[in-house]
Formats: C-alpha cells, sequence, structure tokens
C-alpha cells in the first residue's frame, strides 16, 4: 500500500474521530448537536480524507508520528485563521448583509487560496497545492463556514475547539498511515504479492 493510500484512509478513519471530538466539545460549549451529526459526520470524513491527501503530499514520514500530526493539524488550523479573521471583519463592516453570497465565495476563496500556499511552501508540487487547498476548504465547509469570532467569547472556544480536532485528526493519521501501511504490506507479502511503496 502507497503512502497517499494509507494517509487517505487513515485520515477517513481520523476524520470521523476529529467530528466525533468536535461534537462532543461542542456540547460541552455551546449545546448538544448529536441528532444533527450524521451529515457533520459525512463532512468529517470527507474532510478526514481530504486532509490524509494532504497528509501525504505535505508532510515527510518521520518516526516522530507525535510531533508530525501535532504539526499537520496545527498547519491545518493556522490556514483556516485568515479565513475566520477575514470573514469576521467582513461582517463588522455589514458587507455581508448585502452581499452574502459573496461574502461566502470570498470566504471559500480564501480557504482554496490559503491551502494551496500551505501546499506550496510545504510540498512544493502540483499535487500538494491542490491537496493543501483540499484539506482547507474541507475543514472551512466541516465547520460550517469560517467561526464568526467576532459574536461571542464561544466562538472563540469553537475555533480553539476546531484546533483540539485538527491536532488529534493530525496525530491520528501519524500513527494510522504507518499501521495501515504495515498491516497491508504483511498482508501482500503473506500471500506472496510484493508491494511497491510511494
Amino acid at each position: 500500500m502507497t503512502r497517499t493510500r494509507s494517509s487517505i484512509i487513515g485520515g477517513g478513519i481520523a476524520g470521523l474521530g476529529a467530528g466525533l471530538a468536535f461534537a462532543g466539545l461542542h456540547a460541552l460549549i455551546i449545546v448538544p448537536i448529536w441528532s444533527r451529526m450524521l451529515m457533520g459526520l459525512v463532512f468529517g470524513i470527507a474532510t478526514g480524507l481530504a486532509a490524509g491527501w494532504g497528509f501525504a503530499e505535505l508532510t515527510q514520514d518521520s518516526p516522530k508520528r507525535f510531533r508530525l500530526g501535532v504539526s499537520y493539524g496545527f498547519m491545518l488550523w493556522l490556514a483556516v485563521v485568515p479565513v475566520t479573521l477575514a470573514n469576521s471583519w467582513i461582517r463588522s463592516t455589514g458587507f455581508n448583509r448585502t452581499h452574502e453570497t459573496w461574502t461566502d465565495v470570498i470566504s471559500f476563496g480564501l480557504a482554496i487560496l490559503g491551502g494551496a500556499a500551505l501546499g506550496l511552501l510545504r510540498g512544493k508540487s502540483r499535487r500538494a497545492i491542490v491537496a493543501g487547498a483540499a484539506a482547507v476548504l474541507f475543514l472551512t465547509m466541516a465547520m460550517g463556514g469560517p467561526v464568526p469570532v467576532g459574536n461571542s467569547v464561544r466562538a472563540v472556544e469553537i475555533l480553539i475547539a476546531v484546533l483540539l480536532a485538527s491536532v488529534v485528526g493530525g496525530v491520528s493519521v501519524a500513527y494510522l498511515d504507518p499501521l495501515l501501511r504495515t498491516t497491508a504490506n504483511k498482508r501482500f507479502l503473506s500471500s506472496g504479492t510484493t508491494s511497491t511503496e510511494r
């Protein structure tokens, strides 16, 4: 199994876990959302798949799994912060009241650009740029769009909860990636089939 494939699968698993962690934190900070969580979990898994792809493209394999996962989760979250801050500023000017669609276009455009910049800085390839853009865009969508941090302290707490969920997801992928590769490769070897690493 290639590193890309194992990272994507690990990302899907981690996305499910991060979605559940986010829902739990949301229940503690604001209100329980368990009854509405199915679509959130779907977005969590899709976000995990995109983030797993980003993990494969934007990080180098390292035995320091915990550090690798924390730094990757933090990088993803950091790429979302400018989207949130820009959206809060736009809303503070009142622009969103008359141009709600443009406010969303700007926010999601910034998410794509932020992720692409992350891919350019970390991976320096077209695949890394696209993977970074996809990971940050899906993370922004999984959050329900930019967090309105200008509205309340609780919104800031939600942004911090997204950081925690991103780090948990990053660490999960960092540990699941080699585990999935090793398990799959052992199965192939035991059946007499060889697999090539990326």
